[in-house]
C-alpha cells in the first residue's frame, strides 16, 4: 500500500500541469516560472522515488495515474519556464531551460509514449534555439527558421509566426518576405481550437500581425486585422487577447474608415446585448439601456 503523500504527489503533478496551462493563457509569466519549478521538482522526486523502489525490489507507483508520460512532465515544465523567461527578456535563463528538455533520453523505463515525447521535446528545443537567436537580434538565422517551420509539425506554425513577428518588432526589421511564405496557410485558419494554449497562439498572432502593420505604417490593414482579432477573441472567449487588441484598435481609431468604425461598433453592441441577456429586468434596445418590464 502506498502512503497518502505519494498518491497526493501524483494528483499535485496533474494539477500543476493544468495550472501552468491556465497561467499561460493569462500571460502571468512570474506565476509560470514558480509553478514550472514546482512541477519539475515534483516529477523529479516522483521519478527518483520509483527508481529507488525498483532498486530495492519494491512495488513501483503506477504511472497510469498520470495524464501523460513522465518524460512529458519533465519537458513541459522546462518548456513553460523557458517561454515565461523568454517573455520577460531573460534569454540566457531561457536557453538554460532549453538544454534541460533538449535531451530527455536519460530517463529510464520509458514506454512508447514517453519515447515519442522525448523526440517531440527534442524538436521543440531545436525550434526554440532559433527563437532565442532571433529575439537576440540574429536575424540572419531567419531563413533557416522559415525552412524549419515549413518542415516542422503543423503545431509549430503559429508559435513560429509569433516569433517572426516578435523579432521583427523588437529589432525593427521588415519580414514581409517571411510572412508571405505562410500567407495562404494563415488565411485558411478558422480559429477552431480546443485548447486554451492554441487559442492564445491564434489570437496572439493576430495581435502581433496588427502591431507589425501599424509599425510599418499600414494602418488600414492593421485595423482590419485588429477587427478580425476582436471578432475571434470574442468568439473563442479569450479575454486576454480581446483586451490587448481592443486597446490597440482604440488607440488608432482616429485613422479608421467609416466602415471599420461601424464594424467595431456593431461588434460591441452585439457583445453588450449578449451580456445583458444575463441581467434581470434590463435590456439594450440598440441605443440605450431600458427596463425589460
Amino acid at each position: 500500500m502506498f502512503n497518502k503523500s505519494v498518491l497526493e504527489s501524483v494528483s499535485d503533478i496533474n494539477l500543476l500541469n493544468d495550472m501552468l496551462q491556465a497561467e499561460f493563457s493569462l500571460e502571468d509569466w512570474n506565476a509560470m516560472v514558480h509553478i514550472a519549478d514546482k512541477l519539475y521538482q515534483s516529477i523529479k522526486e516522483f521519478y527518483e522515488e520509483n527508481q529507488l523502489r525498483q532498486a530495492k525490489g519494491q512495488p513501483q507507483i503506477d504511472t497510469k495515474r498520470f495524464k501523460r508520460s513522465i518524460a512529458f512532465y519533465f519537458g513541459y515544465a522546462m518548456v513553460a519556464k523557458g517561454i515565461a523567461l523568454q517573455k520577460m527578456g531573460d534569454y540566457a535563463a531561457a536557453r538554460d531551460c532549453i538544454e534541460k528538455y533538449a535531451e530527455l533520453g536519460w530517463l529510464y523505463g520509458l514506454d512508447d509514449e514517453g519515447k515519442e515525447d522525448v523526440a517531440h521535446f527534442r524538436m521543440i528545443a531545436h525550434a526554440n534555439r532559433y527563437v532565442i537567436d532571433l529575439l537576440e537580434g540574429k536575424m540572419d538565422t531567419l531563413p533557416e527558421y522559415v525552412q524549419f517551420i515549413h518542415n516542422a509539425e503543423d503545431e509549430e506554425l503559429l508559435p513560429g509566426i509569433i516569433t517572426i513577428l516578435e523579432s521583427a518588432l523588437k529589432n525593427n526589421q521588415n519580414v514581409d518576405w517571411a510572412l508571405k511564405e505562410f500567407e495562404s496557410t494563415l488565411d485558411s485558419l478558422d480559429g477552431n481550437y480546443e485548447t486554451d494554449a492554441n487559442i492564445r497562439y491564434y489570437i496572439d498572432h493576430l495581435y502581433l500581425m496588427s502591431l507589425y502593420h501599424f509599425n510599418n505604417g499600414n494602418i488600414y490593414d492593421a485595423l482590419n486585422i485588429s477587427l478580425k482579432g476582436l471578432r475571434m477573441s470574442d468568439k473563442l472567449k479569450d479575454d486576454t487577447g480581446f483586451k490587448k487588441i481592443n486597446a490597440l484598435f482604440i488607440s488608432f481609431s482616429e485613422h479608421a474608415t467609416k466602415e471599420q468604425l461601424n464594424e467595431y461598433n456593431v461588434l460591441n453592441k452585439t457583445i453588450l446585448e449578449r451580456v445583458l441577456k444575463d441581467e434581470k429586468g434590463i435590456m439594450y434596445d440598440g441605443s440605450s439601456i431600458v427596463s425589460a418590464g
